[in-house]
């Protein structure tokens, strides 16, 4: 059977642009992060755990136990410290979501192993430099 005239082949997928996700990607996690940050504010003012004193001399310590209970409990800090921890993954999600792009859109080694480097010497100096 002949196709008919201006019908068009089978449909091609167009690829996902890496820039676009990465500003998704960074956009998304921005939003979460303010949303976060407004949330635990919120909370930390409606249980009048904010004061002064609080805000200059409390710490964030990254306890996974603690962060847990804490945000079971509704407490404003540990929304406040998810926050922060959204902000900070925000751009190694990044850097890894093009990795996988680069990977599998792209089928590109080199930039997929240069950007492997990139995540692995990040997430390297996150936990490893105190």
């Amino acid at each position: 059977m002949n196709a008919a005239p201006g019908a068009v082949g089978p449909q091609r997928r167009h690829p996902l642009a890496i820039e676009d996700v990465s500003s998704w990607v960074l956009r998304l996690g921005v939003v979460a992060s303010v949303a976060l940050f407004v949330l635990g504010l919120a909370l930390s003012f409606a249980h009048g755990e904010l004061t002064r004193q609080l805000m200059e001399t409390q710490t964030f310590v990254l306890d996974a136990g603690a962060l847990r209970r804490g945000l079971a409990a509704w407490q404003g800090f540990a929304w406040l410290e998810l926050g922060i921890l959204v902000l900070v993954l925000t751009p190694i999600l990044r850097v890894f979501t093009a990795m996988v792009l680069f990977a599998v859109e792209e089928r590109d080694r080199l930039y997929t192993a240069v950007t492997f480097l990139v995540l692995v010497m990040t997430l390297a100096s996150l936990l490893l430099i105190r």
